[in-house]
């Protein structure tokens, strides 16, 4: 297959503009690779820049919630608050993008729809929908886990007169909610924060619900002097705590199991950690919760408490409790949240027992109920960490279709970095890959990528991809460590993280559940072997 002559020809193709995208770009360029970069977005930040609705912050940590390879920039960087808002996330991002000078390496408002191996000339050829073209021999995805968003099937959407708007695709000039009568739908991350950001304005505001989270206070609060000089002078052994941590957080393990503590000590430390706020409940409280029935047993019987004693209304708290396991989906955190449902004008619809039929010209009909809206906010989330990927037109080997393949089994790959039958294609958190902190794992994925791509070459590889068995075994694991544990209830939850919020989606394990360390180990390991999964060519219509 030949391209036109005005198709210009890179080493590496990188599609992506947030954490992920912008690393790999940085290393490989500065790993002496020509790089081109394409990003749907008008600019830089990825999720962070799409998803700009009212209250939208990050819940990870903010000493970490950058990369750390360069120690001078890493430490002149300061987030304002512990948990940073999405302003703040996005202008790290376009700092970062300008102290490394990586625009000029981009191409922004382009979105590629098609990326197809050329076998008989070992290089990869992209299309786009400005009509923009590439050609490269190695093509590396920063697509993101959440940058697919779902919209709900719902019948009658047409008839509807009020507005419809996705946190996801929140408008650049902001809505105006004062006095208006407003549905969320959808108690995720997104719904949980824009719910209490928006309730003093509006007149109304009805949450529907299809599945209870666990869902903490934050915790924010400002950033002080002192804590930003601490975090400088120990940078060493911060990112070795984030190294060594399950989530890719600055944390040590407690040291204590909640099944050996006394009542009052478990009651102490709960209370602490609820007050902490995040994923303190999960990772600061007792080493067990995570892995113990029994123990997170004990962990969400205090939860619950919490939530009785918060909601005034019994039948609306019992509502707000979830009957999974404490982080068998991912627990969100808000502000308010709990609290905004004993305001007179809030009221939660629990769509497990009174379903959505359809809009109607006025607002929403359940099965039991019609409602009057002028405004819908969808905060009904993603097509969570395959869609990004299966909304593309990619194709591999023999024109194979990696969506045809992962719409009908679901996601195969070998560490969430490759894909058998694709050549030459590497992920930055792909599928199967953990879900933890962000930034530490897309630059740990991105200087993998890189000193692989360096060693095929020393070995005069032109085309490399996993083998069979490596892949399957590595999906075995992957499955069998979501099965083992507390996540192994994620089905019956509805998370994203088992495709079980999409109708038809393959019901599998997306997300490696034995967390950032273990898989980190994995990866090293890997490359100290000399990539020995990986099937290799000499000359690329060979490889197979």
């Amino acid at each position: 297959m030949t391209r036109p002559t005005e198709t210009p020809e890179y080493d590496v193709v990188v599609i992506g503009a947030g954490f992920s995208g912008l690393y790999a770009t940085y290393r490989l360029a500065q790993a002496g690779y020509s790089v081109h970069a394409f990003e749907a977005a008008d600019g830089v930040g990825g999720v962070w820049t799409w998803n700009n609705y009212p209250g939208a912050r990050t819940d990870s940590l903010h000493e970490t919630y950058q990369f750390s390879f360069d120690r001078d920039f890493a430490s002149s960087w300061r987030y304002s608050d512990i948990h940073p808002t999405q302003p703040e996330v996005l202008d790290y991002l376009n700092t970062f993008a300008d102290h490394f000078s990586l625009r000029d390496l981009y191409s922004f408002d382009t979105r590629v729809e098609q990326a197809a191996f050329d076998a008989d000339a070992g290089r990869w050829n992209f299309t786009t929908d400005t009509g923009e073209t590439a050609r490269a021999k190695y093509f590396v995805t920063g697509l993101g886990l959440v940058s697919a968003p779902l919209f709900l099937n719902t019948p009658g959407f047409e008839k509807f007169t009020g507005r419809v708007v996705h946190t996801s695709r929140w408008p650049a000039e902001g809505i105006d909610f004062v006095g208006k009568k407003v549905a969320v739908i959808g108690t995720g991350s997104s719904g949980v924060q824009v719910a209490p950001a928006i309730v003093d304005d509006v007149a109304e505001l009805t949450v529907f619900q299809r599945t209870p989270n666990w869902c903490p206070p934050t915790g924010h609060r400002p950033v002080s002097d002192d804590e930003h000089v601490s975090i400088v002078e120990d940078f060493d052994g911060l990112w070795s705590r984030v190294r060594q941590h399950p989530a890719g957080w600055p944390w040590n393990p407690t040291g204590r199991n909640v099944l050996d503590a006394d009542p009052d000590e478990r009651e102490r430390i709960f209370e602490e950690c609820w007050t902490r706020g995040g994923f303190s409940m999960l990772f600061e409280t007792f080493d067990d919760v995570n892995v113990v029935k029994e123990a997170n047993d004990l962990l969400c019987d205090f939860a619950a408490r919490k939530v009785r004693a918060i909601v005034q209304d019994p039948a609306v708290a019992e509502s707000l409790i979830p009957d999974h396991p404490y982080g068998a989906k991912r627990p969100p955190a808000s502000d308010g949240y709990l609290e905004m449902f004993n305001r007179e004008n809030v009221r939660l619809v629990d769509v497990r027992r009174t379903p959505i039929a359809r809009y109607s010209e006025s607002g929403i009909d359940t099965t039991e109920e019609s409602f009057d809206f002028d405004i819908v906010v969808l905060a009904t989330g993603f097509d969570a960490v395959t869609g990004a990927f299966t909304r593309m037109d990619i194709r591999g080997l023999g024109d194979e279709s990696l969506a045809d393949r992962w719409n009908a089994e679901g996601p195969k790959t070998f560490l969430g970095l490759g894909v058998h039958g694709f050549p030459n294609m590497l992920m930055v958190a792909g599928p199967q890959s953990p879900f933890s902190n962000l930034p530490p794992g897309a630059q740990a994925a991105g200087e993998w990528i890189t000193n692989a791509l360096k060693h095929f070459e020393s070995e005069g590889i032109e085309a490399f991809h996993p083998a069979q068995e490596a892949q399957e075994a590595w999906n075995d694991h992957v499955q069998e460590i979501a099965l083992g544990g507390l996540t192994a209830y994620g089905k019956d939850a509805n998370s994203w993280a088992v495709g079980a919020n999409i109708e038809g989606k393959p019901r599998v394990y997306n997300v490696y559940y034995a967390g950032f360390k273990a898989y980190a180990d994995r990866c090293d390991e890997e490359a100290a072997a000399g990539y020995t999964n990986f099937v290799r060519a000499r000359t690329a219509e060979r490889v197979g």
